[in-house]
């Protein structure tokens, strides 16, 4: 079993992308050139011979693993720095070469290879969000104007993120994109290991078997993360880590990220954040982004449609341009979510149906026996969901009595909403996975009848026996949740 849960890390962090590709109906198409990365060019003379003549190119050792790292700035001239900070894969810094001339015009931009990707050296340690967070800090420390502007993508999100929370005073503004890994490692999982279908595009006789098959992906996700798990024992020290991980820098950088739990930092941060995302993403969910602009307390989404996981590349950049000039202009707007009126709402049902989408104030709403069914900008005062697959997002129950949401015998994804009452779910051979859900009980948050999952990513609770917040997974049978 061990071996299966690395199989699903490594194909959820590495190559959830390439699989994407590879199954949809068009000729798979080459990737992108590297023309910039250190797999072609081999020498850092080389790459200061292709990069203009302006941009400085240095080497300095950073400050946690003290090994020699690269350093790339442009724009010197400007007074405003702009830091932007890589994701996953050897590429490096040279993911930004797509924009960095065009920010540079307005912008002092520095960017840089972390500690084990591109042109830096590959030092022995744990490539974590916290350590590279103390990385990202000294370059800010050495090179900023003032407060800087970071943009972290994937990795580099969850790192800017990490360092946002640690290190306010030093940030003018934050813009996240498509930052991976700050769901729980189950809920993160389950998208980039899902089937590539999507049930709204197929033919009315096949959306009910499909939207079933991909429930028994989740499912098998969830057991197998349900185990002990080897990796907690390297992770208590970080010399052991660095010592099994070797060269495998990607391993070690992904497992290290999906570990991190940023839960109890992201309801604090007072930083004004952007979070740009790709709607078609296969590896960061873009239910991450709906969370974090949901829970983090100044921050907005802009989505992308059509765009996948690496939005600056040639193919979409001029997509993404207008969307990161709008974040750096700007101050984010949050939103919130729906308020019910005072006048009589109505009862909705749902039956037997599959790919149903509900928004709008009512009284009650019941879902039974249907698949892919959304509730999405609701608001009800009390919700019942019986042997169904449902997702929410941006759903507030508020129920004067009893449980606010009732779900037996089925699937719930709900992803920023709120669920209040005396109980604030009921559920009874359920599987949950919340994401940025406020759980409001009068006397318990969730209460289970029959063997239930419950998944939880910055998971806010409000109860006479806990209040805090909570991210993890629990298996729960004739008990309540008990963070």
């Amino acid at each position: 079993m061990t071996a299966l849960r690395c199989l699903i890390l490594t194909t959820a962090l590495l190559c959830a992308s390439t699989v994407h590709a590879q199954t949809r109906s068009a000729p798979a198409m080459p990737p992108p050139a590297c023309d910039y990365c250190k797999e072609k060019l081999l020498t850092l003379e080389a790459l200061r011979q292709r990069l203009p003549a302006d941009w400085q190119i240095a080497t300095e050792r950073d400050p946690v693993f003290a090994s020699d790292m690269l350093v790339v700035q442009a724009g010197l001239e400007n007074p405003q720095t702009l830091v932007l900070v890589h994701g996953l894969g050897q590429n490096g810094f040279t993911d930004w070469v797509s924009v960095i001339p065009q920010l540079a015009q307005r912008y002092h931009v520095v960017t840089f290879d972390f500690p084990g990707f591109g042109y830096s050296a590959s030092p022995n340690g744990k490539y974590s969000p916290t350590n590279y967070a103390r990385v990202l800090g000294g370059v800010i420390s050495r090179h900023a104007k003032g407060r800087a502007i970071v943009v972290g993508h994937s990795m580099g999100g969850a790192v800017s993120l990490r360092f946002a929370s640690n290190n306010p005073a030093q940030l003018d503004k934050l813009i996240l994109v498509d930052a991976a890994g700050i769901l729980h490692r189950t809920a993160y999982v389950k998208h980039s290991a899902r089937l590539p279908i999507a049930v709204e595009q197929l033919p009315g006789f096949l959306k009910d078997k499909v939207a079933r098959i991909k429930d028994f992906g989740n499912e098998t996700v969830e057991k197998v993360f349900s185990l002990p798990d080897p990796t907690r024992v390297l992770g208590a020290n970080e010399t052991i880590w660095g010592s099994v991980m070797g060269n495998r820098t990607n391993v070690n950088a992904g497992m290290a990220l999906v570990e991190e739990d940023f839960s109890a930092d992201i309801p604090k941060m007072r930083t004004p954040t952007w979070i740009l995302w790709g709607e078609a993403d296969p590896v960061a969910p873009l239910r991450t982004g709906q969370m974090l602009a949901y829970r983090l307390p100044r921050a907005q989404l802009l989505s992308m449609p059509g765009v996948e996981h690496t939005p600056m590349d040639p193919a979409t950049v001029q997509i993404f341009l207008p969307q990161l000039e709008r974040a750096l202009a700007g101050d984010p707007q949050p939103s919130s979510l729906p308020e019910p009126p005072r006048s009589a709402l109505a009862d909705v049902r749902c039956t037997g149906e599959t790919d149903r989408l509900y928004s709008g104030h009512f009284r009650e709403v019941i879902i039974q026996g249907c698949t892919a069914v959304k509730l999405h900008d609701l608001s009800a005062q009390r919700v019942v969901i019986l042997d169904s697959m449902v997702q929410m997002l941006n759903t507030r129950v508020r129920s004067a009595s009893g449980s606010a949401l009732e779900v037996v015998n089925s699937e719930l994804i709900a992803t920023a909403g709120e669920f209040s009452g005396d109980v604030a779910i009921s559920a009874d051979k359920a599987r949950l996975d919340l994401a940025g859900i406020r759980l409001d009980a009068r006397r318990t948050p969730i209460k289970v009848q029959r063997f239930s999952r419950v998944v939880g990513s910055s998971t806010e609770i409000w109860s006479p026996a806990y209040t805090g917040t909570w991210q993890g997974s629990k298996e729960i049978e004739m008990g309540v949740l008990a963070p």
